[in-house]
């Protein structure tokens, strides 16, 4: 059971700290059922293990049919991918639909449930997520409750389940510091995304602190007996197992009532501050709690540890990779600020790094929120090879072939292609922030105050984080929904399938580009980058842009250039979208969707109710809920 190996427990005496203990069943393992204790750690450890090895397997052979698809589709014609475009397995159709793709109830999953303007209490699980959840805590409750019911004596009773909560409690908190990361090497090898960890990172934060209160109650309730509340109370003050004890205890309390949604969601950053520094309280009261009686789960703790310092060195080793180079100097930030209230703020590194489609990255400004980080998608990355690399034919008329392509795109500000001179030139990232509250509003005010409405900052880029980790390549059609500012997810995906289909790389042969926006002064935010896609070779039969403006100003700024690039006044309904592209689809559909959770909501229903219709539909959401 690897970091479990120790579980077994030392030989215990009744001498702490030189002096003799009198009280029975308050300290040490009298009334502790270790080899019980044991047993259900074990049992909980390959339950967990199992899990991971079904989605694991499961993953497996999604990835494998998704390259089986993709290479067999590189030389298919459209008809020829129809196959794939007909969903064989009801059964796969009946899971996605009804378990993987559902929500709790009705449609309302990302959706966040507003109880007034400042209360905001966060969003909802989805069936199988809330399937997972309420199975690992009903476990909990089972574990705790299976004790020595036929022991006479009442201390006892209590002392076992004193002993169990902490096993647990201590035991928990593995996985929590574990799914904390966002180097969690969990998500590159299950293809979970890190927002679905995040969601399990705070309930498994909740199921620790309940375990760890019951622990403290149950010493309590025998301490107490023993004697009386006010010697309990001298006991937590002069004792150093059961002060250390009681802090982890207490900050974890701290944790539980400082995290609730609305406070969460309305002093982000404070939160952010309050809940770092009461984690370490909390770790180093449990972590001395247990090293002073030298309890067989100080192992488990030195494993938590080691967790945190090689993710948080991992963090800093690329921070310092990313942003600083003894050549070209550090990173430079430049911000502008743009109508409809957002800014394009440009990190230029000092060397250059890849960066795939879908990432995102933590936004480092001190001059605007001192050491804190803020996640965005990466919405542009120059040069293009950084994103997309294609390979160099070895055949001369493939070699012109590709060099009069890569001429073209230096023409249109492109930089061409993993040419020798080009190999070395360093990589700007791009993103779009819209102003919020915080950080985001300050940012955008000190923008729209400076001359120009651009400001010159140092600031730093961790990451990137790979957001979704799987591949739209293997799709004959990608259908792509966007809200708001959520058109950043999907602009390097849109560059990135248009290059590869151009040089027979991916299946895809149909992309959808819906953005839905307020006001059209929103659409200047990629601008300049969409004339750079709408000028890529093959665009014209591969790309079509559907772009839905709710609140224009007038009708004259709605107007659509071409068959190839719509625009709609009013609300972007995706179940009309849907209808309209489905029955032009090739090969195998994705829907992906990036925006508000209201919108994202109402594509993934639409999308869901497709799911089992004959069609093989995939769905992909991207959100970060905290």
């Amino acid at each position: 059971m690897g970091f479990l190996s120790d579980l077994e427990p030392e030989a215990h005496n009744s001498t702490y700290d030189n002096t003799t203990y009198v009280y029975e069943y308050s300290r040490g393992l009298s009334g502790v059922d270790v080899p019980r204790d044991v047993l259900i750690t074990q049992i909980l450890c390959v339950s967990i293990g199992f899990v991971a090895v079904i989605v694991f397997c499961g993953r497996v052979a999604q990835m494998s049919l998704a390259y089986l698809r993709q290479i067999y589709s590189l030389t298919a014609t459209k008809k020829q991918q129809t196959f794939w475009s007909i969903e064989g397995s009801p059964l796969w159709a009946n899971v996605k639909k009804h378990l993987l793709y559902a929500p709790l109830a009705g449609k309302r999953h990302n959706r966040e449930i507003q109880l007034s303007s400042a209360l905001n209490m966060g969003t909802i699980p989805s069936r199988f997520q809330t399937i997972l959840l309420t199975l690992y805590i009903a476990s909990q409750i089972a574990y705790c409750s299976i004790l020595d019911y036929k022991v006479n004596e009442k201390a006892a009773l209590i002392a076992e389940l004193r002993g169990r909560s902490g096993v647990l409690s201590v035991l928990n908190m593995v996985p929590l510091f574990m799914l904390a990361g966002r180097n969690n090497p969990l998500i590159p090898l299950l293809h979970v995304s890190f927002d679905t960890y995040n969601l399990f990172h705070r309930w498994l934060g909740r199921i620790v602190v309940l375990e760890a209160v019951t622990h403290t109650i149950a010493w309590a309730i025998n301490a107490c007996d023993e004697q009386d509340c006010n010697d309990m109370l001298h006991r937590v003050a002069t004792t150093p197992f059961f002060s250390w004890g009681t802090l982890g205890t207490c900050a974890m309390i701290v944790l539980f009532f400082h995290s609730w949604s609305p406070l969460r969601h309305a002093f982000y950053e404070t939160f952010l501050h309050i809940h770092q520094l009461f984690a370490l309280l909390a770790f180093v009261g449990v972590y001395v709690h247990l090293k002073l009686d030298s309890l067989p789960q100080v192992p488990w703790a030195k494993f938590m540890m080691s967790i945190w310092i090689i993710e948080r060195g991992m963090r800093l080793l690329r921070l310092l990779y990313l942003n600083v180079s003894l050549k070209n100097g550090r990173t430079k930030l430049v911000v502008e600020a743009l109508p409809g209230e957002a800014c394009r703020v440009t990190f230029q590194l000092p060397r250059r790094v890849h960066i795939g489609p879908g990432c995102h990255v933590y936004a480092y400004i001190p001059s605007i929120a001192l050491w804190m980080s803020h996640p965005f998608s990466v919405a542009w990355v120059e040069p293009i090879s950084c994103v997309t690399r294609l390979p160099l034919p070895e055949s001369s008329f493939e070699r012109r072939r590709v060099e009069s392509m890569s001429s073209r795109l230096e023409k249109q500000d492109f930089v061409d292609l993993d040419r020798p001179h080009d190999n070395k030139q360093p990589t700007t990232v791009s993103l779009i922030v819209a102003a919020r509250t915080g950080m985001t509003r300050k940012l955008y005010n000190k923008a729209l105050s400076s001359p120009q409405h651009t400001f010159h900052a140092s600031g730093y880029i961790e990451g990137p984080y790979p957001s979704h980790p799987s591949s739209m390549g293997s799709y004959g059609t990608a259908v792509l929904f966007s809200a708001g500012a959520g058109i950043t997810h999907h602009m390097l995906h849109v560059r990135d399938l248009l290059m590869r289909a151009a040089e027979g790389l991916v299946a895809t042969h149909k992309i959808y580009l819906i953005w839905s926006v307020r006001s059209t002064e929103h659409l200047t935010w990629v601008q300049q980058w969409m004339d750079s896609i709408l000028q890529l070779p093959n665009r014209r039969e591969v790309l079509v842009i559907k772009l839905f403006v709710s609140k224009p100003k007038s009708s004259r700024e709605i107007s659509s250039p071409s068959s190839t690039v719509q625009m709609f006044p009013g609300r972007c309904r995706p179940d009309v979208v849907l209808d309209e592209v489905l029955p032009k689809r090739v090969g195998a559909t994705v829907v992906s969707v990036c925006g508000p959770g209201a919108f994202a909501d109402e594509v993934r229903a639409a999308a869901r109710s497709r799911v089992g219709q004959g069609m093989v539909i995939d769905f992909v959401e991207e959100a970060f809920t905290w």
